[in-house]
């Protein structure tokens, strides 16, 4: 089976490719190393449509989709608080209506981009965070009813995105078996986001929690234990796409790698060889397995 790859844009930033800035030079370089899409940052506030537009349809004109928007969250990401879980209700509130317009733009596509909600505190706390974790998950789940009966009058897919415990609520959505949890609770079609570097963390074996996210998962974050390309640290890809087919994923893997080394040319180009060549080895193992059951 082969899959659909897509860049997340921002993470080049820390190479010196800022895609808002130089759109053409880099999306043509996207397109010719054989990437299906790019995920594009979701800032209605901070990038003027007129911008937006413009990278938008250079990447169209290249043959690549927007498979998913990419929302800020972390406060050194987003340059603001934004918290989906925060008990403030008017820090809740105004992250609820940030997403909202997130969701406006998404619905701007003829075929609405995946949005991924996430619960970032302003301040990490570690090993466990002083909030009860029932409050939390009561605060975000409230968040993601309200963001998904906005989204689903306009076709526009949510998913939660768990973040391990460095970087999140230590002790709250930091493992996919949460986020499955509550976007079951909340229904409206809310599902789940997977990223590699989060899960080999928080989850376990990869392969395994693509099973428990199941039909409910909607996009990829794709990177190794080391956050660097496939490849390079010790996930077991070949098993990871081996669940996938198991579940028939239809949607992207978007490469997710930060900071980028050695150079964002080189790590695009080699990751999605690498993915290929594991889809290759994939299909030839089912194969030879399958000769080896004919009598």
């Amino acid at each position: 089976m082969s899959y659909k790859y897509s860049v997340i844009l921002c993470t080049l930033n820390s190479d010196g490719a800022d895609v808002w800035e130089t759109p053409h030079e880099i999306l043509e370089k996207v397109a010719e190393f054989g990437y299906d899409g790019v995920d594009l940052d979701a800032e209605p506030d901070k990038i003027p449509m007129e911008k937006f537009n413009e990278v938008r349809g250079i990447a169209e004109s290249f043959g690549l989709k927007v498979p998913a928007l990419i929302l800020a969250w972390a406060e050194w990401h987003a340059g603001e608080l934004r918290d989906l879980a925060s008990s403030d209700e008017t820090v809740r509130n105004r992250t609820v209506e940030y997403t909202r317009k997130c969701i406006d733009l998404s619905a701007t596509f003829d075929n609405p981009p995946v949005l991924e909600i996430d619960a970032c505190p302003p301040e990490v706390e570690y090993p466990k965070t002083k909030i009860p974790r029932h409050v939390l998950r009561e605060n975000f789940a409230k968040s993601a009813r309200e963001i998904c009966e906005y989204a689903s009058d306009k076709n526009v897919p949510i998913a939660i995105e768990p973040i391990n415990r460095f970087e999140g609520y230590a002790g709250f959505l930091n493992s996919i078996v949460e986020a499955r949890s509550i976007a079951d609770e909340v229904g409206l079609g809310l599902g789940v986001l997977l990223d590699f570097f989060h899960v080999n963390i928080e989850d376990g074996p990869v392969a395994e929690t693509i099973l428990v996210a199941g039909e409910k998962l909607r996009h990829l974050h794709l990177a190794d234990s080391n956050r660097q390309m496939p490849g390079t640290g010790h996930i077991d890809f070949v098993e990871a796409v081996r669940a996938l087919n198991s579940i028939n994923f239809d949607g992207y893997l978007s490469v997710d790698s930060v900071p980028i080394k050695p150079d964002w040319q080189t790590l695009l180009k080699e990751s999605i060889a690498f993915m290929k060549q594991i889809e290759h080895v994939v299909e030839l193992q089912d194969r030879i397995d399958s000769e080896m059951k004919v009598g």
